[in-house]
């Protein structure tokens, strides 16, 4: 599971960014928490708010350029396409100029990643720093879970690299500066310790609605005992699907699918292309979102609330937080411009999140636990937070104040 994540000089983000999925001691939605074997407490979902243009979008996708700056060389190794979408990833390359862009400052820094996540009984901390491309420096350390202290696995810098016990004696002094050194290990050596890490980026599903292309991937499961589940929680959102059938070419390339409605006891069907966009997009990720509340993974989603209704949002980050659902452990870290969910019924206020953009274009990301008005006051959890949100209060000031107050200037 993800623990917290640092990053800096990425996009809008100019200064350090961090967004912490380690439970605050609040009293809200204590069974909803994800808690590990050593007692610590983890936060299921985190819904990340702001204006249009003030960095909600960039978070995300400084988590995904790393997940896949990692993944990636693997990917190439083993001659596969990721299954997941990153927002960076464009023509076979991941881009170069991810730094800050309104300062003369920031273009001669390195982009800073800073991961702490848990994996397989280990804890990891991963920190890596990428200038034009390159790796300018790299770290990996674990410790078990439980145990007070970590230890090295590798240190990576312009003098050299420094190894622990299980790379010992390894030759790693070759390495391209455009490949992570924990990628390049993952592909040349079977070290235990490095496939327990690498696995969690390997198990990390990115979504990015921005792009439209993604309603039209639809994941159909093969399993039957999962498409099951799929109609299940279709018809749970009272979307009257009983079944699909998929029509496939000699070759076995599918040419389209039908979705089968039941009325007044009868059986009719639908091309899947006749069928509502916001139907489609349930499609296209559902699937998705149950494999990762199967597996523990984690589930990064730009714009997941496009399209869908704010009851069907709440169903989605409810499975998130139902213990009984969410088993594994899996976490959800979305995006939102949806007021009707912004609630203390549905969020604890360590599980909301905002981006706000300075004078100076650069961004600045908070949650609305560690949020103080100008008294010093803390956000009580009783209060309607969209409607605080939408007047002001928290500093994310998500629409211009004169289109809040139009019928008031009419009235003048």
């Amino acid at each position: 599971m993800l623990c917290q994540f640092t990053f800096k000089n990425f996009g809008s983000f100019r200064d350090e960014a961090f967004l912490d999925l380690c439970a605050e001691s609040i009293s809200e939605m204590r069974d909803s928490l994800i808690v590990d074997s050593d007692g610590e407490k983890y936060l299921p979902v985190i819904s990340i708010y702001g204006p249009n243009g003030g960095g909600k979008s960039t978070v995300l996708e400084a988590l995904a350029y790393l997940i896949y700056f990692v993944n990636n060389p693997i990917y190439m190794t083993q001659m596969r396409v990721p299954e997941m979408q990153v927002p960076h990833f464009s023509g076979g390359s991941l881009r170069h100029d991810i730094y800050y862009k309104f300062d003369e400052e920031s273009r001669n820094h390195p982009t800073d990643f800073d991961l702490l996540f848990r994996r397989d009984g280990y804890e990891f901390r991963y920190e890596i720093s990428i200038k034009d491309g390159a790796v300018v420096s790299e770290n990996l350390y674990s410790k078990k879970i439980g145990a007070r202290r970590a230890s090295i696995i590798f240190e990576r810098s312009s003098e050299g690299i420094e190894t622990g016990e299980e790379l010992k004696n390894l030759p790693l002094d070759k390495v391209r500066s455009s490949f992570p050194l924990i990628s390049y290990i993952s592909t040349a050596y079977d070290i235990d310790i490095i496939n327990r890490a690498i696995s969690w980026f390997s198990y990390s599903t990115i979504l990015n609605y921005d792009n439209p292309q993604r309603d039209r991937n639809i994941l159909i499961p093969e399993d039957k005992k999962r498409l099951k589940q799929l109609l299940s929680m279709l018809q749970s959102m009272d979307i009257n699907i009983t079944d699909v059938r998929i029509e496939e070419d000699e070759k076995g390339r599918i040419i389209d699918i039908y979705t089968i409605h039941e009325v007044n006891g009868k059986k009719f069907e639908l091309n899947l292309k006749e069928e509502s966009s916001g139907t489609r997009k349930l499609f296209s990720c559902l699937s998705r979102i149950e494999m990762c509340l199967e597996e523990g993974r984690l589930l990064i989603a730009d714009e997941l609330d496009a399209k869908l209704h704010p009851k069907i949002l709440g169903y989605i980050i409810e499975q998130f937080q139902n213990p009984a659902v969410n088993k594994a452990g899996a976490q959800l870290i979305l995006t939102s411009h949806d007021m009707v969910n912004m609630n203390p019924d549905v969020f604890r206020r360590d599980e909301i999140w905002f981006c706000s953009q300075g004078h100076d274009y650069s961004s600045n990301l908070y949650s609305l636990v560690a949020f103080r008005d100008g008294r010093g006051q803390k956000v009580r959890k009783d209060e309607v937070y969209s409607k605080r949100y939408l007047e002001g209060h928290y500093g994310a000031d998500p629409y211009i104040m004169h289109g809040l107050n139009w019928e008031r200037k009419d009235e003048q």
